[in-house]
């Protein structure tokens, strides 16, 4: 019993060993001298021809096609906008790959690099037209100690055994929906003058800009309004800041179903008017926009208002009016329930009594109350 004890105990050593140098045989550098050289030495150059991206992982597969200009889209996803920051970024990135050390050349020790394409890696090619220009198989983050700056990944070029240890950021997202353009739209809330809700009867709820920065009210109250809770002003006034869609449906494949439509005028100091249709549809908001020129409030511009230096001219109003229907005219958009409720409020939905007045959430961190910036 004792000798076959010591022999599984020596048999279990040995399968250790091998594993172990295994591992440092795939993991150690084929080469002593770090070269640093660029993974794709020219690259930079050949960016500006770059004019689609294939992306394909565990998450699946989709492409980024360029049209006139820097405008990308997302070519399974309705070709919607891309993120062009983000494109840019992801490009610039990978022409600045840096190579530390050279690794295995086996494919069949790819998958314990995660470069094998079946796994967990993710395969990026970069095109012009269907001629590829350079693409890489990115996998495993190596573990270092500092989690700030550039990462250290291990890489293979499409088409090459051989794999290297790169230093850059080569952190990129596997999911299509990461690359979409996510904005709707983005109006400072300075520059607000007046909203009106409108009720499918003809109810409305108005908030008027009280003329000092982030502070609102209804015409008939003014500072005196006591609204739901104390920010609600604020928050209906911000609802086309940075406003991100949660999906989209190209306007001709789009129904209300026969929901009720609430309809949001926003008129700007400076002559935008933003004209918001929103539905309450099987438990979401979609929302629809168009954008006019309205001068209504561009003679009365408060003080205090003009000198946030937020309002637009004439011609940048137009010009943010005309790029704004291009893409409006395109799209129904899903909205997130906190900006989807306050496009559709009622009045008895937006003030109240003193007494009824929704407290703000008791503050705990000892920083005193979140206000407004």
């Amino acid at each position: 019993m004792l000798k076959k004890l010591n022999s599984l105990t020596i048999l279990a050593i040995l399968t250790g060993v091998m594993v172990l140098l295994m591992l440092v045989t795939i993991y150690q550098s084929d080469d002593d001298a770090d070269d640093f050289a660029l993974l794709y030495p020219e690259l930079f150059e050949q960016l500006s021809d770059v004019n689609k991206l294939t992306f394909q992982g565990r998450e699946g597969k989709f492409s980024l096609t360029r049209g006139d200009g820097e405008d990308w889209t997302v070519d399974d996803y309705y070709n919607y906008p891309a993120d062009f920051d983000l494109v840019k970024r992801m490009l610039i990135d990978l022409a600045d790959a840096k190579i530390l050390e050279a690794k295995t050349d086996d494919p069949a020790l790819h998958a314990v690099l995660g470069l094998d394409t079946t796994g967990e890696a993710l395969e990026i090619k970069m095109l012009n037209d269907d001629e590829m220009i350079a693409g890489v198989v990115l996998g495993k983050t190596r573990d270092v100690s500092v989690q700030t700056g550039p990462r250290q990944t291990y890489v293979r070029r499409i088409g090459e055994d051989q794999a290297w240890l790169a230093e850059g950021y080569l952190q990129i997202s596997p999911l299509m929906l990461n690359w979409i353009d996510g904005e709707i739209i983005n109006i400072a809330r300075e520059r607000i003058a007046r909203v009106d809700i409108i009720q499918p009867n003809g109810d409305t709820a108005t908030l008027v800009n009280l003329g000092e920065k982030d502070k609102f009210g209804t015409p008939e109250d003014r500072d005196k309004t006591i609204f739901k809770y104390e920010q609600l002003g604020y928050d209906i006034a911000g609802s086309l800041y940075q406003l991100r869609l949660e999906d989209v449906t190209p306007i001709d494949d789009f129904s209300r179903s026969g929901s009720e439509v609430v309809t949001a005028e926003f008129l700007t100091y400076d002559g935008l008017k933003i004209t918001s249709e929103t539905s309450f549809i099987d438990g979401f908001y979609y929302a629809t926009f168009n954008a006019e020129y309205d001068d209504s409030a561009t003679d009365n511009v408060p003080a205090d208002i003009a000198k946030l230096d937020e309002l637009k001219s004439r011609d940048a109003v137009e010009q943010e009016i005309a790029e704004l229907n291009k893409q409006f005219a395109k799209w129904a958009y899903k909205v997130g329930g906190f900006v989807g409720t306050n496009l559709m409020r009622a009045k008895a939905d937006m003030v109240t009594e003193r007494e009824s007045q929704i407290p703000m959430p008791a503050d705990n961190s000892g920083r005193g109350p979140l206000l407004p910036q």
